[in-house]
């Protein structure tokens, strides 16, 4: 583990650690020194209880557990309050060890090369995931590969601007996430699904009614073509 202490260091220091170190090293640092405790209060603790009620639990209503599969996963938290067992993935075994009696079928796996076979699964979800990569549209390519003709994915991604804000509210420092490596958006994302995908529903969260630039994040569920 690189001797870095993220909490110290100034904001020309941590981007040149983000351009030194390779995402699992970054990703691993910063699960040494931050949790996603934060994700389960307040503003973001709101939206996590929304997408459990408007994704989570209609995942388990419309497909088998082994059907679904999660990619970076986390600390476990998006089923934490479901009877929903998937297959839930990440590249950090230190959050992977906090997800430990969350989730049943853990696996430390780069999103980059999923150790699946092609078409294994029916839905693949990329919960706040995006953002920590820095070539998302292979990742993508990744998902395509796995899910079934017709399948779907789930897409969540932050708009960056306003969770920094609501990071230094936290007294959460530096400002943005330090593992995101892109400021992803929804034009971007449609971007990226547009050779394999077909977007069947896109909005914002938790104010569907609002636009991304006053909302938190931005869910989309696309269909392999």
């Amino acid at each position: 583990m690189p001797a870095i202490n993220v909490k110290t260091m100034n904001h020309s220091e941590l981007r040149d650690a983000k351009h030194q170190l390779s995402e699992t090293e970054l990703h691993e640092l910063i699960a040494h020194v931050e949790g996603h405790d934060l994700q389960v209060r307040g503003v973001v603790g709101f939206f996590h209880r929304h997408f459990q009620t408007a994704g989570a639990v209609r995942l388990a209503k419309e497909y088998p557990e082994d059907e679904i599969l999660e990619i970076g996963c986390g600390e476990g938290l998006v089923f934490r309050e479901t009877d929903l067992n998937p297959i839930q993935m990440d590249v950090s075994m230190t959050r992977l060890a906090r997800a430990k009696g969350r989730g049943k079928r853990l696996l430390c796996a780069d999103a980059y090369h999923l150790p699946f076979a092609r078409e294994a699964f029916q839905v693949a979800l990329l919960v706040a995931v995006l953002e920590h990569t820095r070539r998302p549209e292979l990742i993508l390519q990744e998902v395509w590969r796995v899910l079934r003709p017709g399948g779907r994915v789930v897409i969540v991604v932050p708009n960056d601007w306003n969770m920094s804000v609501g990071r230094m509210l936290c007294l959460r420092f530096p400002p943005r996430n330090p593992d995101h490596l892109i400021y992803p958006t929804p034009r971007k994302v449609r971007r990226w699904l547009s050779e394999r995908f077909a977007i069947v529903e896109a909005h914002s969260l938790p104010f569907r009614r609002l636009s991304f630039f006053f909302n938190l994040y931005h869910y989309v569920v696309a269909e392999k073509r």
